[in-house]
């Protein structure tokens, strides 16, 4: 079968979410410390990424409650420096991958219908998008926010393949996260390609629907995955 269709996650597919993420909190604690923050950068560094992993992305009070755990007294000053540094760094962070652009430009100009699939909340994953300067490249973008959850799940996959008009066995899938993204659009039937980016780099499948079908370590190679696939459907 022919491929129709070509979606994406958006974190540390389309661009390097680790790195911004990593850098967003480093030069927060570094801003709160110039403005009094009485904390080792480290161990206030590691702190923070406790409190991040315990209550998620979207807790609005990460830096109130990094200053509880330390002991210290509520400042609004120190939280106030800590936010607009992320702000900033966050901003300065968000770049799509040298080959981002041109790749999607190139499926797009190969007649290929381009979605996107991720999880997280809508609002905040349109914003990624617009601000990469790729969001008028898609045809369908679903975020899981859109179906009640902030999570992956099959009818993630589902929407989008129902918005792009393609089947399963007529799409290709590329994420990075193999126990998360690459698991559901195994069980949607989609065509798997994991792209070996972020902080799942080195991540293994926790179960057998965890392993993509193909695997490239930039988002260029996906042209290879499309010739390999075309090769196929030939004999």
């Amino acid at each position: 079968m022919k491929v129709k269709a070509v979606v994406f996650d958006v974190d540390d597919a389309l661009y390097d979410s680790s790195l911004q993420m990593r850098m967003t909190r480093l030069n927060a604690i570094r801003a709160m410390i110039e403005a009094g923050l009485p904390a080792d950068l480290e161990m206030a560094y590691k702190t923070l990424e406790e409190i991040a992993d315990q209550y998620g992305p979207h807790y609005t009070r990460h830096f109130d409650k990094l200053l509880e755990r330390l002991g210290l007294k509520w400042n609004p000053r120190v939280i106030a420096a800590g936010v607009v540094a992320y702000r900033e760094t966050s901003e300065a962070y968000l770049k799509p991958f040298p080959d981002t652009v041109p790749t999607l430009v190139k499926l797009r100009d190969q007649k290929y219908r381009l979605g996107v699939a991720s999880e997280g909340r809508s609002v905040k994953q349109w914003q990624k998008l617009i601000q990469l300067g790729i969001q008028h490249l898609f045809h369908s973008v679903v975020v899981s926010e859109d179906l009640g959850t902030e999570e992956f799940n099959v009818d993630v996959f589902k929407e989008c393949l129902e918005e792009l008009e393609a089947k399963p066995g007529e799409t290709i899938y590329v994420g990075s996260k193999p126990n998360k993204s690459i698991v559901y659009a195994n069980r949607a039937g989609m065509i798997t390609v994991r792209i070996r980016k972020g902080d799942s780099v080195a991540e293994e499948p926790a179960q057998p629907e965890g392993k993509a079908k193909y695997e490239i370590e930039r988002l260029s190679e996906i042209f290879g995955v499309l010739e390999a696939l075309e090769h196929a459907s030939k004999k």
